[in-house]
């Protein structure tokens, strides 16, 4: 009896705490089906069988249980409010990175929810170890107890439910609750958790569909079209670069970005549309270098890096890779981040140049500044224009990254930084002497909470254009690319240069 009350009050708890992730509106409270009812408890109760191994007890391993649903709603509602996005599977791919590099995570938090959240986290692990470390000090004095057995059926229920949710998967019934990469419209009808459960299903499927082949350079026919190398190409993502007449700050006095302007007005330029706000870089790098559209990927959109180790002849050093020897990735920061120590290899780039490459001078803030970068790849242009090397460099800048110590202030000082990083490689690949391809981006749009908030467009400005003999990829006008489209038209441009 004792049980079956513990247990029924902790699936109202949690059905109640459910209900408060947003988005709220929908039919949530009432299951439609038997595969719905099973897809709500199966998360709550592997959920619960963790808790009680890690208890040995009913009464605290649900309340742990409730703690950890309370936690997840929290910390999903306060990430849509920065971010517009509710928390999703595939977040958990970056808790490492987030005991990694902390400041990027917990300081955009606001403080109060900052404080509940670490203090929530805190006493749960205060109160694990504390019942653990009882249970071996009465284990120790002979005493008899059955938190062992506790824990053995803890362990026992986890690993049925997971299995549950395996078959789940297996009998394709994830793929009839949720159809489409919609997490939004998941929460509405089922709720986070049976959401969170749905997405790893899909993405488990969706991840080992094979994508559409692309060709790569045709590789010299004679020695005589070996001589003639292919355009030295620049691509560069630049961090939270956007239009500030974009980004709806009126009142605020915003900075006139020369370079993209200059672009702009010579047809160079157009909109980017990016699906991520403030953060997920890795889906914009992972469009512009593997080519794919998100429709293609399913629920593999919402990190594809997670699945890219599969995928390297599609991205675009593989398809380079005929003609450039030299293939180079540039970010002056911790290459662990999203793997690409691992990745950026794998798919085809030759040298990685990382955050060692540069010194404690080269700071602008917390990070490596634009112009450093900028220095980097003026460098490795003119080498390349003086050994006559075909050269490819693929540049991921750092120093605009939130959140900013002073704010609005701070991000429209290091954007002026990207825009001044477009002119100088710009003019750089003007006077080198040899045909050259630019592209540059941003990978999205600020959040600054209060003032860029995920309401509205996503969009942020890309530059694509050619010199010294590739003008034909430019003027392109004011196109709207997608990061896949931006894929195929450096391929393009490179393949119309070579022929």
């Amino acid at each position: 009896m004792h049980l079956i009350i513990v247990l029924v009050g902790l699936f109202g708890a949690v059905w109640c705490v459910d209900a408060a992730a947003r988005p709220s509106e929908g039919g949530r409270w009432f299951p439609r089906s038997l595969a719905d009812v099973c897809i709500r408890i199966l998360p709550m109760l592997l959920v619960l069988g963790a808790a009680l191994a890690l208890t040995g007890r009913l009464v605290p391993g649900a309340i742990l249980t409730g703690t950890t649903m309370g936690l997840l709603v929290l910390g999903s509602n306060l990430k849509r409010g920065i971010l517009g996005e509710s928390l999703i599977f595939s977040d958990a791919a970056i808790i490492e990175a987030c005991f990694r590099h902390p400041r990027f995570y917990v300081s955009a938090v606001a403080l109060p929810a900052r404080i509940i959240l670490l203090t929530g986290i805190a006493l749960t692990a205060a109160v694990i170890v504390a019942l653990f470390l009882s249970d071996v000090m009465a284990q120790w004095s002979g005493q008899a107890s059955g938190r062992l057995l506790v824990r053995l059926g803890g362990i026992a229920l986890a690993l049925a439910a997971w299995g549950g949710l395996r078959l789940f998967g297996q009998m394709d019934l994830a793929r009839r609750l949720l159809p489409e990469a919609d997490c939004d419209a998941g929460i509405r009808r089922y709720g986070l958790f049976a959401t969170l459960a749905l997405g790893w299903l899909r993405w488990r499927d969706d991840s080992a569909r094979p994508l559409p082949v692309c060709r790569t350079l045709s590789a010299p026919a004679s020695q005589g079209n070996a001589a003639r190398n292919p355009p030295i190409v620049i691509v560069i993502q630049c961090e939270s670069f956007a239009d500030p007449r974009d980004l709806n700050l009126s009142g605020h006095s915003t900075p006139e970005l020369q370079n993209l302007e200059r672009a702009k007005s010579a047809g160079h330029a157009g909109q980017l549309h990016v699906s991520g706000f403030g953060a997920y870089t890795m889906r914009t790098e992972y469009g512009v270098l593997f080519g794919q559209e998100e429709v293609e990927l399913g629920f593999s959109r919402f990190d594809p890096y997670l699945s890219a180790l599969r995928q390297g002849g599609l991205a675009l050093p593989a398809r380079l890779a005929p003609r450039y020897g030299t293939r180079v990735f540039v970010h002056p920061h911790d290459l662990r981040f999203y793997g690409r120590d691992r990745l950026m290899p794998a798919i085809g780039f030759t040298d990685l140049i990382g955050a060692e490459a540069f010194g404690s001078a080269d700071a602008c803030g917390p990070h490596i500044g634009d112009r450093a970068l900028g220095m980097q790849l003026v460098a490795m242009i003119d080498q390349a224009a003086r050994e006559d090397r075909a050269t490819f460099v693929f540049a991921v800048s750092i120093e605009n990254h939130g959140p900013w110590k002073d704010g609005l202030e701070g991000y429209l000082e290091h954007l002026v930084h990207g825009d001044e990083l477009l002119g100088m490689v710009s003019d750089a690949l003007a006077a080198c002497g040899r045909p050259a391809i630019l592209a540059f981006y941003g990978d999205h749009r600020p959040s600054i909470p209060g003032v860029v908030t995920p309401d509205g467009p996503k969009s942020t400005p890309f530059v694509l254009r050619g010199f010294g003999g590739a003008e034909e990829v430019s003027p392109i006008g004011e196109h709207d690319l997608t990061p896949a489209a931006l894929h195929h038209a450096i391929f393009d441009a490179v393949d119309k240069s070579v022929r």
